[in-house]
Formats: C-alpha cells, sequence, structure tokens
C-alpha cells in the first residue's frame, strides 16, 4: 500500500545559503511556488516532502514560525491536488524542528496507494522531542486510498478542530473532513501517543467480507474504515464522528491501553466497533453507534488454532462503559445474499476472549457467541438466521468457559440479552 517516497532535496543547499537568503526565503521565497488562487484552504501547492530540517526552508510551504516547540512551523493553508504518491510526506527519522499542517485541502487522484498526508519515523525514540500536529476546521482530504497515514510514531496529534463540548461526536460549527478514500479515512501503526480528536469521516472504506475464523487484521481483509489502530498503545479516539465508513467505523487490532470515547458512528458494513486480536486494556466510553448492519460493538479473538490467536494472542480485560448502539441485526438483502454472520447484536463477546467489562451500556441486544465454521458459507461461517448465542467453548483465560472467560456484564439495558449472560 506504501510506495517510495521521492528523494528530499539536498540539505547541503540549505548549508550553503547564507542567514540573509534564508531569512529572503522564509519571507519572501514561500509563496513562489505554483499557486494562482486555488479554492479551498489556501494557494495551490505541488506535493510537499520534508525528510530533514533544512527541507522546510527549501520546500517553500512554510507560512510562519520558527521550528521550536513553542512556535512550530505552520505549513499551509495550501491546496494539493493530484497527487499519486502523498499529498504531504514528512519523514521524521532525523527531525528537531516541531511542525503544524494546518486547514490543508488535499485531493488525490482516486488510485491506489496514495496518501494525503503521511507521517512516519516522527519522535522516533519514543520521547516528544518535537511537536507534531495536524490540525484546523478547514482541513479537506478527498479522494487518496486513505487520508491520514501515521506509522511508526509517538506524540503526535491529529485534531480536525471539531469535538463537540456538549456531547459525544462533533459540534454544527463544523470539523475537518476526510472523505471518498478508497480504503479508509485514518489509518496508524506501530505508534503510541496519538490523539485523533474532531474529525468528520464519510463514505470511506472498502465493502468487503473479513476473515471471520482469523479475524485478520490486514487492510486487505477490512480495509481502513473510519479509523484504524494496528500495533498501538497508549492513544485516543475521541470525539470523531464517522458516517457510512466501511468495514468498521473504528477498528483496534493488536492495540492496549487505548481509549475511544464520545465519538459517533453509523452506517458501517459490518460494524462500528471492534477491539480484536490481541487487544486488551482499552477502555470504549460513552460512544453512540446509530446503526450498523451487523454489530454495534465486538470485542473478538480469533478462533483457536488460527495463525493470528497464534501471532497477537487473545484479547482480554477492556472495558465498554456507557455506550449505546443501534444496530439490531442485518438488513433483508444482506440475510437473503447470506454474507451475516449469525453471531449479531449491539454488543457481542465472540469466541475466548476473556475478563472484558460491559457496564451500563444500552443496546438493542448483547450476545456472548463462537463463529462456527462452514466451508460451504460464502463467508466462511454460519450465516444468519438464527442467531447463534450461548454456544461458546472457547477460553482464553478469565476461569473458563464456566466462569463465562471471566467477562462480566452489568446494568446493561436490552430488549434482548442472551440466557447465557448474567447481568447483574
Amino acid at each position: 500500500m506504501r510506495k517510495q517516497m521521492t528523494d528530499s532535496l539536498s540539505s547541503l543547499v540549505a548549508m550553503r545559503l547564507t542567514s540573509s537568503v534564508v531569512m529572503w526565503v522564509l519571507a519572501v521565497g514561500l509563496f513562489l511556488t505554483p499557486g494562482y488562487g486555488a479554492g479551498g484552504g489556501g494557494n495551490a501547492h505541488s506535493p510537499i516532502v520534508i525528510q530533514s530540517d533544512a527541507d522546510f526552508i527549501t520546500c517553500a510551504c512554510v507560512a510562519s514560525g520558527d521550528g521550536t516547540s513553542a512556535n512550530p512551523y505552520v505549513v499551509g493553508p495550501w491546496t494539493i491536488n493530484g497527487y499519486s504518491g502523498a499529498g504531504v510526506t514528512i519523514d521524521g527519522s532525523s527531525l528537531t524542528k516541531s511542525f503544524v499542517l494546518l486547514n490543508l485541502t488535499i485531493a488525490g487522484n482516486g488510485g491506489s496507494g496514495s496518501q494525503g498526508i503521511l507521517l512516519k519515523n516522527i519522535n522516533p525514540t519514543g520521547t516528544r522531542s518535537i511537536v507534531a500536529q495536524v490540525k484546523g476546521a478547514q482541513t479537506t482530504i478527498n479522494s487518496g486510498e486513505v487520508g491520514i497515514v501515521v506509522e511508526s510514531s509517538n506524540y503526535v496529534t491529529l485534531d480536525g478542530g471539531g469535538a463537540n463540548p456538549n456531547g459525544p461526536g462533533i459540534s454544527a460549527a463544523g470539523a475537518g473532513t476526510i472523505n471518498k478514500q478508497v480504503s479508509g479515512s485514518i489509518d496508524i501503526e506501530n505508534s503510541s501517543h496519538v490523539l485523533v480528536t474532531g474529525w468528520q469521516l464519510s463514505a470511506s472504506g472498502l465493502s468487503i467480507q473479513p476473515d471471520w475464523v482469523t479475524l485478520d487484521p490486514t487492510t486487505a481483509t477490512w480495509g481502513v474504515g473510519g479509523v484504524r489502530f494496528f500495533g498501538v498503545t497508549y492513544s485516543t479516539i475521541d470525539h470523531i464522528a464517522a458516517n457510512n465508513c466501511t468495514d468498521a467505523s473504528i477498528s483496534l487490532f493488536n492495540s492496549s491501553y487505548n481509549t475511544l470515547s464520545n465519538n459517533t458512528t453509523n452506517y458501517p458494513f459490518t460494524m462500528n466497533y471492534i477491539v480484536a486480536d490481541g487487544s486488551s486494556y482499552n477502555q470504549v466510553i460513552n460512544n453512540v453507534a446509530s446503526t450498523g448492519d451487523f454489530i454495534g460493538y465486538l470485542v473478538a479473538d480469533p478462533l483457536p488454532g488460527t495463525w493470528t490467536l497464534q501471532q497477537f494472542g487473545p484479547s482480554h480485560d477492556n472495558q465498554f462503559i456507557g455506550n449505546s448502539s443501534s444496530a439490531d441485526g442485518p438488513t433483508g438483502t444482506e440475510i437473503h445474499s447470506g454474507v451475516a454472520p449469525a453471531f449479531t447484536g449491539g454488543f457481542v463477546v465472540l469466541n475466548g476472549t476473556y475478563n472484558n467489562v460491559l457496564t451500563n451500556n444500552h443496546a438493542p441486544s448483547f450476545a456472548w457467541a463462537q463463529a462456527v465454521p462452514d466451508s460451504s458459507s460464502a463467508i466462511g461461517v454460519v450465516t444468519y438466521k438464527p442467531t447463534l448465542y450461548c454456544n461458546v467453548t472457547a477460553s482464553e483465560g478469565g476461569g473458563g468457559v464456566a466462569n463465562y472467560n471471566g467477562n462480566s456484564w452489568t446494568g446493561n439495558t436490552a430488549k434482548i440479552i442472551a440466557p447465557c449472560v448474567p447481568n447483574n
């Protein structure tokens, strides 16, 4: 999915600039890029590549700032159209300068392998040595494969500026938007201490059937959807609104110690929230899942004997507190075409995952279930109808099946709560 980025301009050129020339570039030359009053975020600019501190001087893209933590370089507003790789690439491997990507308007060519913004190796030592932000309610990213990608980075903030101060989701005043992406809006991989907040994410993702047996976390199986965490720790997804982002609005794979809070999601195929493949000690708090074809919230392990369970280990000790879901099963078309799994519901605890806590949530139904492989099925498992509840035999811990694998359900309200689910 990733393409090799173009080489940066030689840092040697910047080293030879006299101080007066440097000042002239900052004060005047910033605006000498091709630009003729493009609409949206600002004048037109070619794709931006930053791989060294000197690139901030030679890119003709910095509007203000001196690169310190207190006064970061401000890149934007710019309009970047029709790129085939990435609209903005910043590789922080050797950076010492702080930056903010502000109110950018980025539109790709709709092809695969393209990213609106690619941030990689930011604060690679794991300490917050530089400030790294993408922000602004006027940010617009459209028509790439993925809107924003963050790889192998720490202490990055993605702030769309639209967090609702009065409740979940975004405010009526507007937010940064990431729309019409082939695979999905925001993909965070192998990173920590990342904040994603205040975005409107719409009409992005791949409507493909996931592997319900292995829960294969790759983008080839799930796409990116709204926001995807893979190999992410100590990070937060807060106050975003994801509409029609498939396969999942928000997904955590092999990601632990994260917080999902105050988000609103609707119209995904196949679910709104998934926590799986070794994802543990996460908190999912005060989120709203308005609709969902199959499942509102899913916490799951792959089935026993699968490569994913061996590689990533079980998911456990996740907390789902004060969330709501309106997901109440698949559509008639999905039922007739045999693409809906038998385990459906507002909240589903699947397979051998253990020690998860579901407290004070509201949904049409709550289920504890296990996928049943079926080689004759179009999706590899037994399909809906009927719904399979209370058939769990797999256990990765928590005292075993007789102890509900240590999973607990307390204070939840629903039309249907599976008879094996103790809601004390």
